[in-house]
């Protein structure tokens, strides 16, 4: 072995990214561009000396109107044969072999040292074939482990990924069905005919479409995959349809706020390459018997007998005009540092400053700790019960 010299690592830098079909609706619409892997994407609608009022403008409308947001940047994967469902209930942490088919199902997938890596949706088309959804940064890499582990199981299984061939929108918000049944053609979308976390195959305006009704928000919501030379197509539908409806876009910021109001984790922010399901608060998201087990489910179960020492908790400040912790501020603990912040956010449907931290295992659920801001004073924070927003999920269960 020897050194390599400086000289020989110089060169011309190349940094690649993709753009989604509405690109340049985004640009019209005065859109902020923000790099998410290897895409761009509308952080926010407008000047960026307005960023605040932009984005709490767009939560609004989410909140009570109906709000679009592009998310083609979604990896998309599709898992086909006779053992689709064995394959799927052996990689991820959840169960597949009975789920029905018209049905989706939030899916969490570790390594083998039980972190989490990736997580999306699983979506059943039919007996033998499921369409999965990643997220935007990590999909790549999911789709490479999952080859990796059939390499090694041999089940009867093709997987593919899909994530260029479809152009996605998430339409939200309390009157976001009176939308989209405007341009309803053989999907209906009555409450009693598509309910929470349902899919349906079919056609919008004459546009095929993949329909999921899905929360991530927290409200009454649809994500539409269709392909993507349609998606421009697509998102001028929406935003037509929508305009009586004083239909908004809105960007990722708005979405981040958005989600976090609910206590939704989003991988890569609110955990790191360590953390496992129990410590993000996401046991809910293992299945209770697995006869071949999962994906991490050795070491998930052998620390689990060694005990946890941190633990992912929400939070409130208790004073809606207090500053806004940022990301990694930390929690300390007699002087010493005991966790961090992962997420927060003045929440203006909560009247406070909420937000997701890693705490010490043995805080109690009504406990309180403190935070350390970057400026050096200190702040008391309040274990909160997730989610701050819409407890019982009536929002989107409409």
């Amino acid at each position: 072995f020897t050194g390599l010299s400086f000289q020989k690592l110089a060169g011309r830098g190349f940094s690649p990214y993709r753009r989604t079909p509405m690109h340049e609706r985004h640009e019209a619409l005065g859109a902020q561009m923000m790099i998410a892997g290897l895409w761009h994407r509308p952080a926010f609608y407008g000047k960026p000396e307005e960023a605040s009022q932009a984005i709490s403008a767009e939560v609004a409308a989410v909140r009570e109107n109906v709000g679009l947001i592009d998310v083609s940047t979604l990896g998309g994967i599709e898992i086909a044969g006779p053992d689709a469902a064995a394959f799927l209930t052996r990689s991820y942490t959840t169960a597949h072999m009975k789920q029905p088919i018209g049905r989706s199902r939030y899916v969490l997938l570790c390594d083998d040292t039980g972190a989490i890596i990736d997580d999306g949706i699983a979506c059943r088309l039919g007996e033998n074939r499921f369409y999965l959804t990643a997220t935007t940064g990590q999909v790549d890499a999911t789709y490479r482990k999952l080859l990796w582990l059939n390499a090694h199981w041999h089940l009867h299984v093709t997987i593919t990924n899909v994530t260029g061939a479809f152009a996605a929108v998430n339409i939200a918000g309390p009157k976001s069905r009176e939308v989209v049944q405007t341009l309803a053609s053989d999907i209906d979308f009555s409450a009693e005919a598509f309910p929470y976390i349902d899919v349906r195959c079919g056609q919008l305006d004459g546009i095929p479409a993949r329909a999921i009704r899905v929360g991530f928000v927290g409200e009454l919501g649809y994500e539409f995959h269709v392909p993507m030379p349609r998606g421009a197509e697509l998102w001028d539908k929406l935003m037509a349809a929508g305009e009586p409806f004083a239909i908004k876009p809105f960007g990722v910021e708005a979405q981040r706020q958005l989600r976090l109001e609910k206590g939704h984790v989003i991988i890569g922010q609110d955990t790191d390459g360590l953390t496992t399901p129990p410590e993000a608060g996401m046991p809910w998201a293992i299945a209770k018997t697995k006869p071949n087990g999962y994906l991490g489910q050795s070491a998930i179960e052998a620390l689990s007998a060694d005990g946890f020492e941190r633990k992912l908790v929400g939070f409130k400040l208790g004073n809606p005009s207090g500053p806004v912790p940022p990301e990694n501020a930390l929690v300390m603990d007699h002087g010493t540092i005991a966790g961090r912040v992962t997420s927060a956010v003045r929440s203006h449907a909560c009247q406070d400053v909420v937000g997701l931290a890693y705490v010490p295992w043995t805080l109690g659920d009504e406990a309180s700790f403190t935070i350390k801001l970057p400026n050096g004073q200190m702040v008391t924070a309040n274990v909160t019960s997730l989610p701050f927003y819409d407890p019982d999920n009536e929002r989107q269960s409409l």
